[in-house]
């Protein structure tokens, strides 16, 4: 089954208006009049584009499509299929103008979309052309929340443990395990042990968390430090077997006080 919502770039609970922004920007990019390279695979994505604009902008036809994959999570290798198409396939921007605009008026905008564009390209494009629609720019930060939320939940699930992981993966640049997290929840569920799925990811891409990476310097620290104190207290027992005496440090306070007290009496 295609992916109509990868192929637009949106989350399954995307809005009617996100719907049409993200149609009507790709529907820009891969124009005939506008397209740059071979036109053969412009006229390809432009089918797909208006087949799964065609579905999902239709309410029964989206909410008999909705049903078929319920419950399920989208495939993420299909995603990233879409995503990789659509970088190899052109570099036409046709928000960049309105978008240099907005950015003008709303300069963080740039780190808000570099770091949905870290996720996906595609999820940043969906996110661009949808504020553009909308014009809800006051709002801009709560919208790129939600998008991010809902990109991430529709491929790993509900679980937080779970998406946080997913989200560490995919900011690394790690898509091959993001991939198998990915069909890890979509065979065995949201209701997994969230620890006994990270522990087999990380173990079979050789990937440690940043809480893997904070556990291991704790231990570290530890580690040193126990060895610092079994080092003084292997000194201590040494010097108290060498000698039936006080420790020699103890001794020469002892005298030094003596000899004080004995000098200032006899002046006085």
């Amino acid at each position: 089954m295609k992916d109509y919502y990868a192929i637009l770039g949106i989350a399954p609970s995307a809005e009617e208006v996100v719907i049409r922004a993200a149609w009507k920007a790709l529907s820009q990019r891969y124009h005939p009049d506008r397209y740059v390279g071979d036109v053969s695979k412009a006229n390809a994505r432009m089918v797909e584009i208006n087949e799964a604009y065609s579905i999902l902008s239709d309410p029964i036809r989206r909410q008999t499509y909705d049903k078929s994959r319920s419950g399920k999570e989208g495939d993420f290798a299909e995603w990233v299929h879409e995503e990789e198409a659509g970088q190899a396939t052109n570099s036409f921007d046709p928000l960049e103008k309105d978008w240099a605009l907005a950015v003008d008026f709303y300069p963080d905008l740039v780190s808000i979309n570099n770091r949905l564009s870290k996720i996906s390209s595609m999820l940043a494009f969906s996110y661009r052309a949808s504020l553009l629609e909308r014009k809800a720019f006051e709002k801009r930060k709560s919208f790129a929340e939600k998008a991010e939320e809902s990109f991430l939940e529709s491929y790993f699930g509900s679980n937080k443990k779970i998406v946080d992981f997913a989200l560490e993966l995919i900011l690394a640049g790690n898509k091959a395990a993001a991939k198998a997290l990915n069909d890890s929840i979509r065979v065995l569920g949201s209701e997994v042990s969230p620890n006994r799925v990270i522990k087999k990811i990380c173990k079979d891409f050789n990937f440690e968390t940043e809480e893997m990476k904070s556990d291991a310097e704790r231990m570290k620290w530890g580690e040193e430090k126990r060895e610092k104190t079994n080092a003084w207290n292997n000194a201590v027992e040494v010097g108290s077997n060498e000698s039936p005496f006080l420790p020699w440090g103890v001794s020469i306070l002892i005298f030094a006080i003596f000899v004080i007290i004995v000098t200032l009496s006899i002046i006085h």
